[in-house]
Order: C-alpha cells, then sequence, then structure tokens
C-alpha cells in the first residue's frame, strides 16, 4: 500500500508540474485542448464509473467504450458544424431557427447538468466531515444535507453574479483544471497499481460477476450519455481559437478520455469485487480505500475543486448564451440569479443519478438539433454520404432523449 501511495502522489506532483508549467500554459493547443478535455473527464465519470460496473459488471470497460464511441461520433458532428455550419451562422431562415432552439435547449441541458456537479460536490462535501469516522458512517450520508449545500451553493452564484460577476471565480476555476486532470491520471494510476500488487502475491483474478443486459438496463446505460458529454464546448471557442485548432482539440480530447474512461472501469473491477459497494456515487469512495488512504481524499479533492469550477463555468458561459437568446433585453447581471434558479429547483425534484439522466436526455435533445442543422447543411452540399452518417448519429441521440433513465 505504501508503493501505491508514492505512485499516487508522484504521479500527481509530476503531471502537476509539467501542465503547470510556462511553456504548456502558453501554448495555444493545450489552451485549447483543457476545455473540452475538463469538461469531459470532471470527477462525474469517476463517481459514476462504479455503478456502471455494478450495472454491466465485467463488460463495464466495453460499455464506456461504447458510450465514448457514441461521444465521438457526435463529436464528428459538432467538428462538421464548426467547418460548415459557422460561416453561414448569421444567414435568416430555418438554420438560424433550429440553432435558436438548440441554444435553448444547451441552456436547459446545463441547468440539469449545473444541479448534478453541486449536488455531486455537496456529498463530497458531507463525506469530507464523516469520512475520518469509516466507512459505516460514509454509509449514512444525509441526503437532506447534500440538497441544503447544493442550494445554498447555487444562491451564492447567483447573488455573487449579480453584485460583482464571476470573471475572478471563473479564471480561478480555469487553475484547477491542470490539478484536476492529474488528479484523475493519478487515481487511475493507483487502481492499475493495485491490481499489479494482488497479481504479484498470487491473488489476482477476475470477479465472478457478469449481470445479464436487460432492457431496464440498457436504458440505465444510456441514461449515463451526460458522462461523455463536454466535447462540445469548442464549438463556442470561436471567439479565441481557429475552426481548425477547435476541431483538432476537440478530437484529442475525446481520445484522451475514452482511454481514461476504459482504464477506470477495467482497472477498479477488482476492488469492485473486493467492497460490492452500494449503487450510489460515494462508491468509488469506499473502494478507493481499499487501495490507498490517500486516493479517498484525492477522489474528494478532485470532486470539490472540479464540480465547484465547472458550475460558475456553465453559469457563466450559459450567460452569454442566454443574452443572445433574448437579444440583449435582460441584463447580464440578472442571468446569474436567473440560471441559478434554474438549477435550484431542478436539485429540489431530483437526486444526483436521476440529474445524470435527465442531463443525458436533454443534451441529446440538444445534440440531435445539431445533427438537424449538420443534415441541412450536408444537404445544401449535396454531401449525401455525410447526410447518412449524421442522420445515423441523430437517431442515436434521439434514442438516448427517449429511453434514457436513471439508475
Amino acid at each position: 500500500m505504501v508503493v501505491i501511495t508514492l505512485l499516487v502522489v508522484g504521479t500527481l506532483l509530476g503531471l502537476s508540474i509539467v501542465l503547470y508549467s510556462a511553456r504548456v500554459q502558453r501554448s495555444e493547443q493545450y489552451q485549447a485542448l483543457v476545455v473540452p478535455l475538463a469538461n469531459i473527464m470532471d470527477i462525474g465519470f469517476v463517481a459514476m464509473t462504479p455503478i456502471i460496473v455494478l450495472i454491466t459488471g465485467l463488460d463495464s470497460p466495453l460499455t464506456m467504450l461504447g458510450l465514448s464511441a457514441v461521444g465521438f461520433a457526435m463529436g464528428g458532428v459538432m467538428r462538421y458544424n464548426i467547418r460548415m455550419f459557422e460561416p453561414v451562422a448569421d444567414e435568416k431562415g430555418v438554420l438560424q431557427r433550429v440553432a435558436t432552439i438548440s441554444q435553448a435547449s444547451l441552456i436547459v441541458a446545463s441547468l440539469v447538468n449545473v444541479a448534478y456537479y453541486l449536488q455531486l460536490m455537496a456529498a463530497v462535501v458531507v463525506l469530507l466531515v464523516v469520512l475520518p469516522f469509516g466507512v459505516d458512517a460514509i454509509a449514512q450520508v444525509n441526503v437532506s444535507a447534500t440538497v441544503v449545500i447544493a442550494v445554498c451553493s447555487l444562491v451564492a452564484l447567483g447573488l455573487i453574479g449579480y453584485y460583482f460577476g464571476l470573471e475572478k471565480l471563473n479564471a480561478l476555476g480555469e487553475r484547477t483544471t491542470a490539478f484536476n486532470l492529474a488528479a484523475i491520471a493519478a487515481i487511475i494510476v493507483g487502481f492499475l497499481a493495485y491490481n499489479v500488487d494482488v497479481a504479484l502475491a498470487g491473488n489476482w483474478s477476475l470477479p465472478a460477476y457478469n449481470p445479464p443486459l436487460t432492457s431496464q438496463s440498457a436504458r440505465q446505460v444510456i441514461g449515463f450519455f451526460a458522462i461523455v458529454q463536454g466535447f462540445e464546448a469548442s464549438r463556442y471557442l470561436g471567439e479565441h481559437y481557429s475552426a481548425a485548432v477547435r476541431s483538432k482539440t476537440m478530437r484529442a480530447a475525446q481520445i484522451i478520455a475514452a482511454v481514461a474512461f476504459v482504464l477506470f472501469p477495467a482497472s477498479a473491477l477488482l476492488l469492485f469485487a473486493e467492497v460490492r459497494p452500494e449503487l450510489e456515487p460515494i462508491a468509488v469512495v469506499q473502494i478507493a480505500q481499499v487501495a490507498s488512504p490517500v486516493l479517498p481524499w484525492l477522489i474528494l479533492l478532485l470532486a470539490v475543486g472540479s464540480q465547484a469550477s465547472a458550475s460558475v463555468n456553465a453559469i457563466s458561459s450559459r450567460s452569454d448564451v442566454l443574452i443572445e437568446l433574448t437579444n440583449s433585453e435582460i441584463p447580464r447581471r440578472f442571468t446569474y440569479p436567473m440560471l441559478a434558479l434554474g438549477a435550484v429547483a431542478v436539485v429540489l425534484v431530483t437526486d444526483v443519478l436521476a440529474a445524470v439522466a435527465v442531463a443525458s436526455r436533454v443534451f441529446a435533445v440538444f445534440f440531435a438539433l445539431q445533427c438537424v442543422i449538420a443534415v441541412i447543411v450536408a444537404s445544401r452540399s449535396k454531401q449525401w454520404l455525410h447526410v447518412v452518417g449524421i442522420v445515423l448519429v441523430g437517431l442515436a441521440m434521439v434514442t438516448i432523449a427517449i429511453f434514457g433513465v436513471s439508475s
């Protein structure tokens, strides 16, 4: 366990030094890459992957690969829109109307995402208090306490935005991104090292756990589509980076994230077999304790940092969309409390798992509308093979929007 802890700490420090170096921080490629990568690889996939393991068992790495493949296909449509739609985005007509509806759906999806971010962060804040008392205390985490923390956090964001704006909080959140990415890599290294340690002791074997795939479990799996979402952030960085840079870095971010998404459940299978945690997001903390005493704290710090910064970023960026949708009739300072109150409403009627499923479905609607835009553009250019591919991706999004459910 000491060796595993040293590997975790070494990975965290080593990657942090590299990612915080002046050369990396000033790189345009890194700056364009880190936005979609941070949006995809937040604590959500770390917290939700053990639940996917519980649902799909030994097939969980393939399940995550499948979700990543669907996300990559949708990313291809978004990259197509970056190249082909953006130059004609200001044209009046059906394209602009669909784009407007798409932006409205993005705001709704983001509100659900913010609710999910802060519910998960709130659960982690409670865990930071009870973790010293052991696993039994973790199992007794009070749901009402997480709701209160999430609501108070949203109210605070709304008030801070109204009186001071969110620019400084956004800048602070961006500075934590490198640490968050290093922490995710360190967690995966810790889990992989645990597997190696058990194998060297001659005790490694795959757990005999492979639940049957049912229609309900399939619906639960696609309800986790929000985990691989986030790549669309590149689509809205046009003021800062060229279309070529955004397309390239979006693709790279999705590939890097897919590798992490597959490695994480693969390395967690053995820990899952030993701990058999409950079907809830805090399960990852319970299995992490077995590998190294450092890992639970690293996961908790990652959760607070990544979810808080993601929430600030989401409310701040959707403020721009809301202003555009209303033709600047709403002053920016009012958009922050409006968005925060919308997220509060979601928190009050959902739990974390339900919020993830709802976010998956609403984001699928947004992506389906993006597919409609891409089909119209491709049809005008008579790119019929593109039309067929985009329609298939759009049908996948519609399927998620209709059939995705919570676990």
